[in-house]
């Protein structure tokens, strides 16, 4: 499914809709998340072709989790192409570009010892902390998906951890409604413009949660630097409560990728813990894809 055939497909409603609808309904929800977060993982034998099964399997891990981990049956025989072609099954077209992007629309996440690219985190061995991708863009124009394939795993660390961008809506407006709604607002969190190395990035104001065509999406990051939040004690509050929630063992789903395997999903908050790559072979590589189009959950 293309951006164009999702706005339209999906008309505006009340956004408090679906998950979010009463007491009885967001608690079930919230029950049946925690379980599948067990279940997340589904084997595939040919990326560029799933079968039905797989198909089926992977899109309903994405309905209940907003994510899922595939697992190439032959890690050896998973090219660059077969990524796309597998992204590609799921609406995911076009990867939006960044300044350390390949032709082909998909980053190389390695440590990086010189060069422009060794002065932001995901291309050192440090820790990433929470954040969705592309927090810096609009929310007009936003990344809505991604996906992140394991070529080599680092010898030690690098574990990814992820949360549903409902869950944790959900659990912030169960401690105070007024914390949802404030990190709604659409003059909550300012990014500054960025031109060093070539950048060329302009500043953006918007919400943390913001709603589009019923559908959740998220806009954050926890560093301290480069960030600004509307300095008001209600948004401060708010603030503190997301913080607690993606604390919350209990809605978090950790995993260390391996070779041949991949996280793909929603533009969910996720973080990573630090590595260490090996002396004597080549280090941790991660192909990274980031979309505008929504990621497909339907048949």
């Amino acid at each position: 499914m293309n951006l164009t055939s999702y706005q339209s497909t999906f008309a505006p409603r009340n956004p408090e809709a679906n998950v979010f609808a009463n007491e009885r309904h967001w608690d079930n929800w919230l029950c049946k998340y925690r379980k599948c977060l067990g279940t997340l993982v589904v084997d595939i034998e040919t990326p560029s072709h799933l079968t039905t099964q797989e198909h089926s399997a992977i899109q309903a891990r994405l309905s209940s989790a907003n994510m899922v981990v595939y697992r190439c049956r032959s890690s050896e025989a998973v090219n660059r192409n077969q990524i796309a072609q597998l992204a590609e099954q799921f609406g995911l077209v076009n990867p939006t570009h960044n300044l350390f992007v390949a032709k082909d629309g998909l980053s190389e996440i390695e440590v990086k010892a010189n060069g422009h690219s060794s002065q932001y985190i995901p291309y050192t061995n440090r820790a990433l902390n929470w954040h969705t991708d592309g927090y810096y863009r609009s929310h007009k124009n936003p990344v809505r998906s991604m996906l992140l394939h394991c070529v080599r795993p680092a010898q030690k660390g690098g574990s990814l951890e992820a949360i549903d961008s409902r869950a944790l809506y959900g659990l912030v407006k169960q401690k105070d409604h007024r914390f949802a709604e404030a990190l709604r607002m659409p003059d909550v969190m300012w990014i500054p413009e960025n031109q060093a190395h070539g950048a060329n990035r302009e500043a953006s104001l918007g919400p943390v949660f913001f709603f589009e065509y019923g559908h959740l999406q998220m806009r954050y990051t926890a560093r301290k630097h480069n960030v600004v939040w509307k300095n008001t004690s209600l948004i401060s509050e708010a603030k503190d409560a997301l913080e607690e929630c993606l604390e919350d063992p209990s809605i978090r789903f950790r995993y260390q990728l391996q070779a041949g395997e991949g996280l793909l999903s929603a533009n969910i908050p996720h973080r990573r813990e630090p590595f260490v790559d090996s002396d004597d072979r080549p280090g941790r590589l991660i192909y990274r894809g980031r979309y505008a189009q929504p990621i497909s959950t339907e048949a």
